[in-house]
């Protein structure tokens, strides 16, 4: 008997499904996307417990008759390409003809539609991927896809998914890009009857920007613009006011797609330099119209990634555009102007893409190319520190046989009781404390230190709650993307156990009341928004116990003594005495080393002394 089988369609609908529908926001995205492909200048999204019972995308586009709405439903049925050759050119949203039939099979969905001129519409229901009923209806021009039960079939997959309000923070964050990609189609979501975003069709990115991190840091966002003949870019990216410690906001649009691109946020850290905090990730909105061939978006099946036939050039005109708009807010100096116009991407045949520039009233032309040289970024620790050889690598020759050594210092750290006793020498860098030991010296990482310190009170705990914290005199207000405000939502018990009292204020905003008394005189508001941030992630557990974990460590983190950060003596000495004090002094929350060990034995090796006398 043969091994090989071939699926049934069920089966294959199913497996098909999983790479396109991952949870609720999934299906926000497919469908919005589509309703963007239809010409829809109104798209209202309706969400019922975070879209997990019922996602509802209604949009004023172009409608279908209702042997398309038939055909719709049908895998790899779309009217966005016809041959292959439409591959190449490809400027929709959706193209592959999987979204509708995916989500159908994982749901009870229903679809009504109408054309503009036809008199009546179209009704199809559809349950698990079976067809169910097709009937002619009334309903105004447009569409309207509702997605019921997601799930109900594939008990396993429903059992991922997270509490109500993270699922909304979710839907809302793929609305919200689509929004930054399509400033000229206005956008409602309402989550249990109540209206939580509304985007006006201004056709500029800045409003939505304001909607998703407050007006006051509408300010703070400056205009980026660049144009060849083969690629405009436009958008706003951050001053250095503005930042988050990761780069899931920076919102790059390939032909107005959202994606996620490394090459591109590597051009922008080149571009700021040394402008950032260490740690710290400027936030943007940038699009990049590109001509269709040097593109490819058909290389996952969410077409979040994209791959581009010249990167290098690519890089270089994100970076170039991103530096002159930093160079307009004076924000660094004139860069070197006297090499050559970056190169411009063209097609190779002559042939341009046609089509206005949608930027041509904003696109500011410039005659010199900018010549931007950057340090390359520094290498991370690693599990030791290296030291050199005593000889310089030029005076090996002088003393035949000998080599050139290197010492891998241990990472093993003395007993508590040894660190208790251990005489501060000094700091180093402004990032290590430097001390003597019994017989040995100590380069111990300040932030692992103060990391560890931190972590240890936390664990411990307090009596009661107002030992913790410490009241504000003046409240302060904090904005957060919605994927962060669902995770607040979700963990405020968590929050008041570390000493944080918060509230909600407005769609987005949270009032911070209160806060942990280790916080005194720290960035409390960047501990707050690094909490919602990683409780937002998508690898952390709803779990109680993994997210306590994981917010002692990142409230530990933010709220811990930064590297280059400069001590007195006493600071040093009580935050060493502190480190003697926790259970384990080697290592920090993170697992990572927190002392680096090097024996006066050694010390006398590498200087040729004679053994020491115990």
């Amino acid at each position: 008997m043969g091994r090989i089988n071939l699926l049934d369609e069920a089966v294959a609908n199913r497996i098909a499904a999983g790479e396109v529908v991952e949870r609720p926001a999934s299906v926000v995205k497919e469908l919005v996307e589509n309703a963007i492909d239809a010409g829809a200048r109104r798209i209202t999204t309706d969400l019922l417990e975070g879209g997990r019972k019922l996602v509802r995308v209604t949009d004023d586009g172009c409608g279908m008759d209702a042997d398309d709405a038939v055909l719709a439903l049908q895998r790899f049925a779309t009217s966005k390409i016809s041959d292959a050759d439409d591959l190449l050119r490809i400027l929709t949203m959706g193209f592959r003809g999987e979204a509708l039939p995916s989500i159908a099979a994982v749901s009870r969905l229903r679809l009504i539609t109408r054309e503009h001129d036809a008199e009546e519409g179209t009704e199809v229901v559809v349950t698990g991927g079976e067809m169910v009923e097709v009937r002619a209806c009334g309903c105004p021009p447009g569409t309207t896809v509702e997605v019921a039960d997601l799930f109900h079939n594939t008990p396993a997959r429903l059992k991922f998914l997270k509490a109500a309000n993270t699922e909304r923070g979710h839907c809302l964050d793929w609305v919200q890009r689509l929004a930054l990609a399509h400033p000229e189609t206005a956008f409602r979501v309402t989550h249990d009857g109540a209206t939580v975003l509304v985007s006006p069709a201004t056709g500029d990115m800045l409003p939505i920007l304001a909607l998703m991190y407050g007006s006051a840091s509408a300010r703070d966002f400056l205009p980026v613009a660049y144009e060849s003949p083969d690629l405009r870019l436009a958008g706003y990216i951050s001053s250095p006011r503005l930042t988050r410690s990761n780069r899931m906001h920076q919102h790059f649009f390939v032909n107005r797609r959202f994606v996620r691109s490394r090459l591109m946020s590597h051009a922008l850290a080149l571009a700021y330099g040394g402008l950032l905090p260490a740690g710290r990730q400027p936030v943007c909105a940038v699009r990049v119209d590109i001509a269709p061939p040097l593109v490819d978006p058909n290389v996952h099946p969410t077409k979040i990634d994209v791959r581009f036939s010249r990167t290098w050039e690519i890089h270089h005109l994100v970076q170039q555009a991103v530096v002159e708009g930093l160079r307009r807010a004076k924000l660094i100096g004139e860069a070197t102007s006297s090499g050559p116009r970056a190169p411009a991407l063209h097609l190779g045949d002559g042939s341009s893409w046609p089509g206005a520039s949608p930027f041509a009233d904003r696109v500011d032309e410039h005659d010199e190319g900018i010549e931007v040289h950057a340090e390359q970024p520094e290498v991370g620790e690693g599990s030791g520190y290296r030291v050199p050889s005593a000889e310089p690598a030029g005076s090996a020759g002088e003393r035949p046989g000998r080599a050139v050594e290197e010492v891998r210092l241990p990472l093993v750290a003395p007993e508590g009781s040894e660190l208790g006793q251990a005489r501060v020498l000094g700091q180093v860098r402004g990032t290590y404390i430097l001390a003597e030991a019994g017989e040995a010296l100590l380069l111990i990482n300040q932030h692992r230190a103060s990391e560890r310190v931190i972590a240890r009170r936390l664990e411990g705990g307090s009596p009661s709650r107002m030992e913790r914290s410490q009241r504000l005199t003046v409240p302060v207000s904090v904005e957060l993307s919605p994927a962060e405000t669902g995770a607040v939502e979700g963990s405020l018990d968590l929050f008041l156990e570390l000493g944080f009292e918060v509230e909600p204020f407005g769609r987005s905003a949270w009032l911070i009341r209160s806060i942990p008394s280790f916080l005194e005189g720290r960035n409390y508001e960047e501990v707050f928004r690094g909490l919602a941030e990683e409780l937002a992630a998508e690898d952390v557990s709803p779990g109680l116990d993994a997210r306590r974990e994981v917010a002692l460590a990142v409230a530990a983190c933010r709220a811990a003594i930064k590297a280059g950060e400069r001590l007195q003596l006493r600071e040093m000495e009580d935050l060493v005495r502190a480190l003697a004090e926790t259970e384990t002094p080697g290592l920090c929350p993170h697992g990572q080393p927190i002392i680096v060990t090097l024996g006066f034995d050694e010390l006398d090796r590498r200087f040729e002394r004679a053994p020491r006398r115990k």
